[in-house]
């Protein structure tokens, strides 16, 4: 019986003991899902503004503006692919990092990333390797999140 206990027990720790997840925009369960060429990202939404600055090197940046997403990310001029540099989200209408989202209850939007205590209101930043995000809550709840990507 003593052992079948210790079992159980052993079993609850190990459960328990799983890593967090980390902040990454380009991997695990809170990686921003958006779409491999530049022009199906222009077409995600009502594109409200694109703005192109030129960030040298044959590179640039391009900033795009729907209704509750604003982006960033560098571009080689006249090709598809492009690094996301920044992803700014505001409304619950953008399904694109995962289980967090605008609205969701913030113990379950950041479950994944195991946080400490979480506050009712206030600002919590995980960070990874190269990688942060930055969540807003307001009454336990996700208000909006900020993506700071390495780009790579």
């Amino acid at each position: 019986m003593k052992l079948l206990l210790l079992a159980l027990v052993a079993i609850a720790f190990n459960a328990e003991a799983q890593p967090a997840a980390t902040a990454s925009c380009t991997a695990g369960p809170y990686k921003l899902k958006l779409p491999k060429s530049y022009k199906a990202l222009r077409g995600i939404g009502t594109l409200r503004r694109e703005r192109v600055q030129n960030a040298g090197d044959g590179m640039e940046e391009r900033e795009l503006r729907f209704n509750g997403l604003e982006l960033v990310v560098l571009a080689r001029a006249g090709k598809s692919d492009y690094a996301v540099q920044k992803a700014i989200v505001t409304t619950a209408n953008w399904r694109i990092a995962g289980p967090l989202r605008v609205g969701t209850a913030a113990r379950i939007a950041l479950k994944g990333l195991k946080p400490g205590a979480l506050p009712a209101d206030g600002e919590l930043e995980f960070s990874g390797g190269e990688d942060s995000i930055r969540v807003n809550l307001a009454r336990g709840r996700v208000l909006d999140f900020e993506y700071t990507c390495s780009g790579s």
